[in-house]
């Protein structure tokens, strides 16, 4: 359910982008993101984990930007940079021995550190990868082509990544996992 909800600002951009300009979207993209955090913070009882906090403040800080100043630039630097932050963030922990995908997979894998660090690795290179994308889509590409790919290009990529992440580390499964569902 929260990554269905976390689509609906996207579609709202692409929606309002798309009929009435990169303006209207940022506004589109602010108010459903503002909505649908409001959401998560009443189903999370009033938290919020850092990725979401990253990405709400972001998004305030990048559409409001874009809206006060009427320059889509500050919402073009948004993927890019959120993407950057991931992955810094994950080459952080892997290089100081706290690899956080072993913190957000550990009930999913069992691995060991090296493997973790190995995991938190590929994933931090996956959001460099993804932020240079946006980049380049964002600065080199017309506003339509970047529009498409902010809104629903990435997908395939992502889901291409993760499906191969659970192809390699399928035998690392926990087995705890087969257990639950049969009950």
């Amino acid at each position: 359910m929260k990554a269905l909800l976390d689509f609906i600002p996207l579609i709202a951009f692409f929606i309002a982008a798309r009929y009435s300009g990169i303006l209207a979207g940022a506004g589109a993209l602010l108010i459903a993101t503002i909505v649908v955090y409001a959401i998560h913070f009443i189903r999370q009882k009033g938290t919020f984990d850092k990725q979401q906090w990253v990405v709400l403040l972001l998004t305030i800080l990048f559409c409001g930007g874009t809206l006060l100043l009427r320059d889509d630039i500050y919402l073009r630097w948004k993927s890019p940079i959120i993407n950057g932050i991931f992955a810094l963030t994950l080459l952080v922990s892997a290089a100081i021995n706290k690899p956080l995908m072993q913190l957000a997979m550990k009930d999913v894998f069992l691995l060991t550190m090296s493997g973790w660090k190995k995991l938190t690795l590929a994933w931090a290179l996956f959001f460099a990868f993804m932020g240079i994308l946006h980049y380049i889509t964002a600065f080199t590409m017309s506003d339509e082509a970047w529009i498409n790919f902010k809104t629903y290009g990435w997908i395939p990529i992502m889901l291409v990544f993760v499906i191969a992440q659970f192809a390699v580390l399928k035998k690392h499964l926990n087995p705890a996992l087969a257990d639950k569902t049969v009950k």
